[in-house]
C-alpha cells in the first residue's frame, strides 16, 4: 500500500527530526524539508500527529534525557546537552514541569514513567484505507489489586480463537454482578490477560474482566487477583474494538523489534473507560504489554 503525499512528507519531517533531535529547529526549517509553506506544515503536521511541533520536539528531548537518566550515570549537564538544551538549568526546568519531579529525583526512584517514544507511520497489513501515526509511551505501573471475574480464552495465535466472543460476555457478566451489588461508578474497566506459562493449557490464557477499586464488595462471583509492579509498553487504541488486533500486530511486527525492549510474559493489560463502546469509531482505550529494556 503507497502512502498518501501528505503522509510521506511528513514521515520524512518525522525520519530528519529522529536523526537529528539533539540539533536546533526551526519550523521554517522543517517545513523546508516538507516542502510546504510555515503555515502550511504546522497546520498538517497537527492534524496528522495531535501534537504541535514544538511539543513533539520537546517531549521526546525530555524521554530521551528520562531514560539517560536511568541508563547511565552520566552528568546532568552532559545528558542536557546531548538532548538539545542549553544549559543544566532549562533541561531541570522544563524536566520538572513535563514531569513533576527534578532530574535527580526521577534518576533516584529509578523508574520508566513518562517516556514518549518517537512516532512511526502505520500501514496495517489490514483492511485500514489510510496510514496512521502512533506513538507509543513507557509505563511503570505499581502493584495493584484488580476485583473481577476470570475465564480462560483462547488468544489470536490459538489454533482456534474465540476471544472475540468470550471477552465482551466475561465483560456482559462483569457489569451484571457488578449492578446487583453496588452503585454505577466511573472507574476505568480493566481487562487483564495472563501470559506466563501456564501448564494448564497449552493454548488458553486467563482472562480478568473488572476493576481496581478498594471499595468494590464482596461477592461470591468476583475473584481478586494481584497484579504486580511492571514496566509497559502503552499502546493508545482509537476507535472501535475492531482496530485491537491490528495495532497490537504493528507493535509486534514493527514497533518491538526495533526498540531497544523486548517483550516478556507477564500480565498484559486492556484500560477502558467506564463508557467504553466497542463499536463506536470514536472509542479509545489503551492495551498495556509487559517490557524489559534491552541490554546496550
Amino acid at each position: 500500500m503507497s502512502k498518501p503525499q501528505r503522509f510521506s512528507r511528513i514521515d520524512a519531517v518525522l525520519q530528519y527530526l529522529h536523526d537529528h533531535l539533539s540539533e536546533q529547529h526551526t519550523v521554517a526549517s522543517l517545513a523546508e524539508i516538507s516542502c510546504w509553506s510555515r503555515w502550511q506544515f504546522q497546520r498538517v503536521f497537527s492534524d496528522a500527529t495531535g501534537l504541535s511541533v514544538a511539543q513533539y520536539i520537546r517531549e521526546l528531548r525530555l524521554s530521551m534525557g528520562a531514560e539517560a537518566l536511568l541508563d547511565s550515570q552520566a552528568k546532568h549537564i552532559d545528558i542536557a546537552l546531548m538532548c538539545g538544551f542549553d544549559s543544566e538549568i532549562s533541561f531541570h526546568r522544563a524536566f520538572k514541569q513535563h514531569f513533576q519531579c527534578t532530574p535527580g529525583q526521577y534518576r533516584k526512584q529509578g523508574k520508566r514513567v513518562g517516556i514518549k517514544k518517537p512516532l512511526q507511520i502505520i500501514t496495517p497489513d489490514t483492511s485500514e484505507h489510510h496510514p496512521l501515526f502512533q506513538q507509543i509511551r513507557i509505563e511503570t505501573r505499581p502493584a495493584f489489586s484488580l476485583t473481577g471475574l476470570k475465564g480462560r480464552i483462547l488468544g489470536p495465535f490459538s489454533s482456534a480463537p474465540n476471544f472475540t466472543e468470550t471477552v465482551p460476555d466475561l465483560w456482559h457478566q462483569y457489569e451484571t454482578v457488578l449492578s446487583e451489588n453496588t452503585e454505577p461508578n466511573s472507574a476505568p474497566r480493566i481487562g487483564v490477560i495472563d501470559t506466563r506459562p501456564s501448564p494448564e493449557q497449552e493454548e488458553s490464557l486467563c482472562y480478568w474482566a473488572g476493576q481496581s477499586l478498594s471499595s468494590l464488595p464482596t461477592c461470591a462471583k468476583l475473584d481478586v487477583l494481584k497484579v504486580p509492579e511492571q514496566v509497559y509498553a502503552v499502546i493508545p487504541i482509537h476507535g472501535s474494538a475492531r482496530h485491537i488486533e491490528p495495532a497490537f500486530l504493528w507493535f509486534l511486527r514493527h514497533w518491538l523489534p526495533s526498540s531497544r525492549y523486548r517483550g516478556i510474559s507477564g500480565f498484559e493489560l486492556e484500560v477502558y473507560p467506564h463508557d467504553y463502546q466497542i463499536d463506536d469509531d470514536k472509542s479509545h482505550m489503551e492495551y498495556w504489554l509487559p517490557i524489559q529494556a534491552r541490554e546496550l
